[in-house]
């Protein structure tokens, strides 16, 4: 992905941002946690819509299973965000006082942010600069989000999918689906992308 002329010369938001740009510029992604009954660290899987697995989101830190019992979860949670090979490129930081999340480089630079709103029906998606470049809006079961930018226009859509009965009625690991209706720029792109994760552990947690 070419960074538009003016952040070339910078080097920041969209050049930081080039190979996880590349990795998710599809039109569809599938998010889904793989299914395993107390796992002690929240996993996440991401693929295209072919089925091909593109990156992984897994917790650095594990939890003990009374933790995962009692919902009694620590306030900053911090996931590692690797390619299929393993390869680094975001580190997400989620920090539950302040309904923030942090999107970092493998260099700890900062190249976004998602806030949580106070219903949790909504998620501003800000730049390295606080700058929002995108607003994502659910609907009373949320189950459904639009994704608009700051015109208003909407450009991706992300909704909770079917995980199957048993991990529906027995286990809390979600399945996701996101869908860009174009073009979409960095960092709001890979901002929706990791928005389910935010959504996840937000609302459907502890894990």
């Amino acid at each position: 992905m070419i960074c538009p002329e003016g952040q070339r010369r910078g080097g920041r938001g969209c050049c930081i941002l080039g190979g996880v740009g590349e990795l998710f510029d599809v039109p569809a992604l599938r998010i889904r946690q793989p299914g395993k009954l107390l796992a002690n660290r929240a996993t996440y899987e991401i693929f295209n819509a072919e089925r091909q697995l593109l990156a992984t989101a897994a917790e650095i830190e594990g939890h003990t299973r009374l933790e995962l019992l009692s919902k009694s979860m620590p306030d900053t949670r911090v996931f590692a965000v690797t390619t299929a090979d393993g390869e680094p490129v975001l580190s997400l930081i989620k920090q539950a006082s302040e309904w923030m999340t942090d999107l970092r480089g493998p260099g700890g630079e900062l190249i976004g942010r998602i806030h949580t709103g106070d219903t949790r029906r909504t998620y501003t998606l800000l730049d390295e600069r606080d700058r929002t470049v995108g607003q994502v809006t659910g609907d009373l079961a949320l189950k459904h989000f639009m994704v608009t930018s700051t015109t208003g226009g909407q450009f991706a859509r992300v909704r909770k999918t079917f995980a199957g009965f048993t991990k529906e009625v027995l286990t809390h690991f979600d399945h996701y689906m996101v869908e860009f209706t174009g073009r979409v720029p960095q960092p709001a792109r890979t901002l929706t992308v990791m928005t389910p994760i935010v959504l996840d552990l937000t609302v459907y947690g502890p894990i």
